[in-house]
């Protein structure tokens, strides 16, 4: 009786290796993970936070800013701590991070303004790891884009979703400070069963390594010869993740004022409908890039992906403006940054790696390039905040998709040919 149960039950976890080795398996576990991460972030954005400031500057700026922060901090020091972290302990580390993300939102509703600023920042340290603990289970193998196209499109969704949870607990009249610790606890136990997933996807095959090169821990010495062997490439990339940081900061952190700024009144569901058409583009976009198996051919198609990002922001910025349905204009905006975006960590890092057969990980150089994204984020938002207050972020927001898009079309054609150079 005692060995039918043992066969039972090793029959049963054979069937569940066998199911978790599917593409499927991976790419819902990554993109469910990341997506129920969100509701642990983003929605206290859904707050107005109507005549409340500090020191003068808008309340809502000072709590974006304070959470981001955490998150430039946690980028740094994901250069060393994602970098490094081995395969057993990435789950643990995941589980550890959202349980204190949530309690700092308790704290955020518990203690009084200006002093609930802190929580936020300590919100955004632990979160800022997630991204790179999970891009670790997907890494360095065949189909590695597919899974990271699904993870990283997975917070274009939710960006939407979460500020209309946000909204929705807000039009329930949950108050403003408690509204983002109980966001957190809707997305709790679909959070956990996601993290479960995670730790059933196989590692790489050996194959896979032959393919696309081992994807190890990194030392000290591994990163600083990555570093200066391809330093002139990875500044172009960080400069064209810097400019599509500071636009997506502003679309999704000011997305009410922006929709308002367009004279467009809308139901809370509207975050969401404009992120489904850009989740499931930019998921087809960079998914469809596994389908290439030569690594070279790869990098240049995703360059180009770049480039194409930044012209579809020229257009929305120099006609959509004025011919665009506000709703189709949002859209367009959001194809043109997340291109690039998720372009960079999808599948430029990815190829990179498989042809230079550095010892390296995508959390590395992911890592780095976030931490420029966020830095200058929270530049903008302090200057704004500190000596323009009067500043309108949402108008400017489609003079700086021209600007930007102008920018990134030459940073993206400066960079592919360092790379021609470089790599053939």
């Amino acid at each position: 009786m005692i060995f039918s149960v043992d066969v039972s039950d090793h029959n049963q976890e054979s069937q569940l290796r066998s199911i978790a080795r599917h593409p499927i398996w991976s790419m819902v576990a990554a993109f469910g993970c990341y997506f129920c991460v969100y509701g642990f972030r983003k929605p206290f954005t859904a707050g107005l936070y109507l005549d409340q400031s500090w020191h003068g500057i808008p309340w809502k700026s000072v709590l974006i800013s304070s959470q981001i922060a955490g998150y430039m901090l946690s980028k740094w020091c994901g250069i060393f701590v994602v970098s490094g972290i081995t395969w057993e302990k990435r789950a643990r580390a995941i589980l550890i991070s959202i349980l204190i993300a949530e309690l700092a939102l308790v704290g955020f509703g518990l203690v009084p303004r200006p002093y609930s600023i802190l929580f936020l920042m300590l919100n955004g340290l632990p979160l800022g790891m997630i991204f790179g603990y999970i891009q670790g289970f997907l890494e360095g193998k065949k189909n590695t884009e597919l899974f990271i196209a699904a993870l990283g499109s997975s917070f274009i969704l939710a960006d939407g979703v979460s500020k209309s949870v946000g909204t929705w607990l807000l039009n329930i009249s949950i108050a403003e400070h408690w509204m983002p610790s109980l966001a957190g606890l809707i997305y709790t136990l679909p959070f956990v069963f996601f993290v479960w997933m995670l730790t059933k996807i196989p590692r790489p095959t050996e194959q896979d390594k032959d393919d696309r090169a081992e994807r190890s821990a990194m030392t000290q010495k591994d990163r600083i010869a990555l570093v200066k062997e391809l330093w002139p490439g990875i500044l172009c990339i960080s400069l064209l993740y810097l400019f599509a940081s500071l636009l997506r900061g502003v679309r999704s952190d000011f997305a009410p004022e922006i929709w308002k700024y367009l004279g467009f009144v809308g139901t809370a569901s509207i975050y969401s409908q404009t992120e489904i058409w850009v989740t499931v583009g930019i998921l087809v976009i960079n998914g469809s890039l596994v389908l290439i198996k030569k690594n070279h051919i790869a990098f240049f198609i995703s360059m180009s992906a770049i480039a194409t990002g930044y012209l579809f922001l020229l257009i929305a910025g120099l006609w959509g403006v004025n011919h665009l349905d506000p709703f189709w204009l949002i859209v367009l905006t959001g194809f043109g940054i997340y291109l690039p975006y998720l372009t960079i960590t999808t599948s430029v890092f990815e190829r990179m790696i498989a042809i230079t057969r550095h010892k390296a990980n995508i959390g590395f150089l992911m890592y780095i390039v976030d931490s420029i994204g966020y830095l200058g984020y929270n530049v903008l938002l302090l200057f704004t905040g500190f000596i323009l207050p009067n500043l309108n972020l949402p108008s400017l927001f489609f003079t700086w998709i021209v600007i930007f898009g102008i920018a990134g079309l030459l940073i993206s054609s400066l960079s592919s040919l360092y790379f021609y150079r470089r790599l053939k």
